[in-house]
């Protein structure tokens, strides 16, 4: 029996889903997760199809669980060291301090900008002219 397009390639597909966890498993790796649930995006981005893919194929689905049966998941990694929850908002703090300073100084130095290309115009036109421009 000829499987159509689209079935070849959810076959195609199935096949590339057993030969990831297949990978997995002769490495002794898990499955990544994220929120304690298996990572779908990155299994399926890994493989080289969409992650509905796992919603719209019930079979692609249950290979999925059963890998996470056999392979489990991993562990969200530890950081090596604990930092102080109020270092990031003074850090924050100071980095907005500095953008707003820069930003300041842009606007003024685009104002002053802004008058220099003013006043060349008047003078390129007095010298072009021969006339002078009384402001």
């Amino acid at each position: 029996m000829s499987l159509n397009p689209f079935q070849q390639v959810s076959e195609d597909n199935y096949s590339k889903l057993e030969q990831y966890l297949d990978r997995l498993k002769g490495a002794g790796l898990k499955l990544p997760s994220r929120g304690g649930k298996v990572n779908k995006t990155a299994v399926a981005t890994t493989c080289g199809f969409n992650r509905e893919t796992f919603v719209q194929n019930e079979r692609f689905n249950e290979r999925l669980l059963q890998g996470v049966a056999d392979l489990g998941l991993e562990e969200k990694k530890a950081p090596d060291e604990i930092l102080d929850p109020t270092d990031t908002p003074k850090r924050d703090t100071a980095d907005k301090t500095r953008i707003t300073q820069l930003e300041q100084q842009l606007a003024s130095v685009r104002s002053e900008n802004y008058e220099l290309r003013r006043r060349l115009a008047r003078y390129e036109h007095s010298t072009a002219t021969g006339k002078r421009v009384i402001p």
